[in-house]
């Protein structure tokens, strides 16, 4: 099911009156719940304070100027400092103090300046129409401020003459946003030439563009008794994923009783249980030949009508897989439920957080490493440890959730890393560590190599100029023997080959790579080998040329079997569960076969002992799952991958006795991760030994 969910913003000058019986569970804007938290966002654009109340001030008409006394009075209450925004107290006393009045805008630049927060509060002045000027604003102000030349306006008249034309937000597919001024008559293709001429950088084509408008969702017609879910609460994050039973519906507030106590919440915060996918507004395509009503449009969307190649991103959503929730959500996302979101319409979505341009800019670069438009790969990194950790939790509150730790550097409640922090490998000393062994035969070997060539190279280079000393081919055999070794360890004993040879790129094909062999039954191969020695006299020459005689113990194999089948089991395996801190990532997987219930060793005994048929026997078995993979190197993203690193640059590095070198850099970068199977076995069945 889809639930439409429409951000809720008020221009209210002053909040409305609280309830303070219900403790206020979500709902708070950008500017209050950042100061609860430090760093989150509201779910909705109405001012609620969980302080004690006060009465709602109505503003006279028309309004009256603030004095210069008052304004020094207000100049001197609000704190000062540098802080991009302002604290609870600063914005209600900031609203008591203009509520029925007018500023200039040089008065506003004053606190804009000095006050903490100020240039929010600016930007508040100008949504509430207080400026008495404000054909003075530049672009310097705000990116949100809107140049209106115009006579100056008396007082009395100052409100109206900003109102005589609607403001109207366009947000272009790259998400940038621009506030316009909308006249009577201008038709929809005269927004977006518009907007274009306010942009600066790109032509509006009616060709190769669309405008759609974003209005209100559908009333989602939320009853008492009615089972929900909490979502998108950025200033508790601990509330997301929980259900309780809708007690009370006070207009845009809902009462939900959950097992811990009773919450009060937004609408945006509650969605009926069994939904799944949420999108904040209803969008609808826009006539260019229209005459443009903003009556029934929140906002405007500026989007391609296909996405340039340079631009597209290398991976769109999927709706099956083991992570279909997100790919559902990420197609909920997008206006027009395509399996392509823009930043656009990514910052549409995320509007009611009331992101500056240079916070979203932090975002958009986590979520569309390149281009306009959401990599999905990406989203699948940031978010798809955190869904199979908590599954219950919908989609849409993690994407606010990773919003709120990208952009203050740290954890939430069901996001256990930082996503604003690099993405980091395990480092040279931790690589040295981990693969100390492997190193150090390398080394020793590239050593043995390469000093032996030096060597011959140097001697090569004396007999020519100094002596004469014949190079001889017996003098390459140390580096022969040793290059030899060199290479069948880098084949056989180095786990990065097996990785390379197994390189899987996606989250969804790693984890279907490691989900397979949980549904298979372990194989099992046995093998024998019965022999003797024998004595044996044998002649040779020895250096003087003369035949000797001497006996040597020869190795004789009488007998050999061998066996194989498959161990009934029961799967203990737990979910996989990525390890992302890296881009990339080092999958070690293991084997763990509990016997305790199992016929196994002692058939495998008795099939040994059968097969026993001279002096000497060896023996050996060996279990392993049909489709597991040693070692695997998972690409969660390529975002941050050197070119070289793959495996055509891997095996050139060996093959130039770089080894060492190659796999230090290497595994630095990349993560570590160890995968256990964990399976109960029972009796197998043989029949003939």
């Amino acid at each position: 099911q889809i639930s439409f969910f429409l951000p809720f913003f008020s221009t209210s000058s002053v909040p409305a009156r609280a309830m303070p019986a219900v403790p206020n569970a979500g709902g708070t804007p950008l500017l209050e719940a950042a100061l609860e938290e430090g760093h989150g966002h509201g779910d909705n654009g109405d001012y609620h304070a969980s302080a004690p109340a006060f009465e709602e001030i109505h503003p006279s008409a028309p309004p009256e100027v603030l004095s210069p006394s008052e304004f020094q009075q207000l100049l001197t209450s609000l704190p000062q400092g540098s802080s991009d925004l302002p604290t609870e107290q600063t914005l209600r006393q900031f609203r008591t103090a203009t509520a029925g009045k007018v500023v200039w805008t040089e008065q506003m630049r004053e606190i804009a300046t000095s006050a903490a927060g100020g240039g929010l509060l600016m930007r508040e002045a100008y949504e509430r129409q207080l400026i008495l000027d404000p054909e003075s604003l530049t672009t310097t102000d705000g990116p949100w401020a809107e140049c209106i030349p115009s006579a100056p306006p008396d007082t009395g008249a100052a409100q109206a003459a900003q109102a005589l034309t609607s403001q109207l937000m366009v947000i272009r597919f790259d998400g940038k946003v621009a506030n316009i001024s909308v006249v009577a008559s201008q038709t929809w293709l005269d927004i977006g030439h518009q907007a274009a001429s306010r942009f600066g950088d790109l032509v509006f084509d009616a060709s190769s563009h669309v405008l759609l408008g974003v209005g209100q969702a559908p009333n989602r017609g939320l009853k008492v008794g009615q089972t929900v879910k909490l979502t998108a609460v950025i200033n508790r994050p601990e509330l997301n994923g929980k259900i309780g039973r809708i007690t009370k519906v006070n207009g845009a507030e809902v009462d939900v009783a959950l097992p811990r106590g009773l919450e009060r919440l937004h609408q945006d915060n509650v969605m009926p249980h069994n939904v799944s996918v949420v999108s904040r507004s209803e969008s609808f395509p826009l006539d260019f030949t229209a005459v443009a009503d903003t009556s029934t449009v929140l906002r405007v969307l500026w989007l391609e009508r296909s996405p340039a190649s340079q631009t597209s991103p290398k991976s769109r959503a999927s709706t099956t897989g083991p992570l279909r929730a997100i790919g559902w959500q990420y197609v909920g996302m997008s206006a027009r439920k395509h399996n392509l979101v823009s930043l656009g319409e990514f910052r549409n979505f995320l509007w009611n957080l009331h992101l500056e341009d240079s916070n979203f800019a932090v975002v958009s670069k986590r979520f569309a490493p390149t281009g306009n438009y959401i990599d999905y790969e990406e989203v699948l990194f940031l978010l798809g440890r955190s869904h199979l950790r908590c599954k219950e939790v919908p989609i849409d509150a993690l994407i606010y959730e990773a919003v709120v730790s990208i952009l203050g550097r740290r954890t939430t409640a069901h996001i256990d890393r930082d996503l604003g922090a690099e993405d980091r490998g395990l480092g040279k000393r931790n690589a040295c560590k981990e693969h100390c062994a492997s190193y150090f035969t390398s080394f020793i070997l590239e050593v043995v190599i390469w000093s032996t060539i030096l060597f011959i190279l140097f001697m090569f280079f004396i007999d020519e100029c100094f002596l004469d000393i014949a190079l001889e081919p017996m003098m390459f055999i140390p580096a022969a023997l040793a290059y030899v070794v060199y290479i069948v360890h880098l084949a056989c004993c180095v786990r990065l080959t097996r990785a390379f040879a197994n390189q899987t790129e996606g989250i969804e094909s790693v984890m279907l790579l490691m989900d397979k062999p949980r549904h298979e039954n372990p194989r099992y191969n046995w093998h024998v080998q019965c022999y003797h020695y024998r004595t044996e006299r044998r002649t040779r020459r020895n250096k003087d040329g003369k035949t000797e005689t001497y006996t040597e113990q020869v190795k004789v194999i009488t007998h050999s079997a061998s066996a194989s089948g498959t161990i009934p089991s029961e799967d203990l395996t737990s979910e996989f569960l990525p390890n992302t801190m890296a881009t990339q990532t080092q999958i070690e997987t293991k084997l763990d076969l509990d016997f305790s219930s199992s016929n196994y060793l002692i058939e495998y005994n008795r099939w040994k002992n059968f097969h026993r048929r001279d002096v000497y026997q060896d023996s050996s078995h060996a279990e392993n799952l049909p489709s597991r993979v040693g070692s695997c190197l998972a690409v969660w993203s390529q975002r941050n991958m050197p070119c070289w690193l793959n495996a055509g640059c891997y095996w050139l590095a060996n093959l130039f006795a770089m080894s060492f070198l190659y796999r230090l850099l290497a595994q630095s970068r990349v993560g570590k991760q160890e995968y256990v199977y964990a399976k109960r076995c029972f009796n197998i069945v043989r029949g003939r030994l």
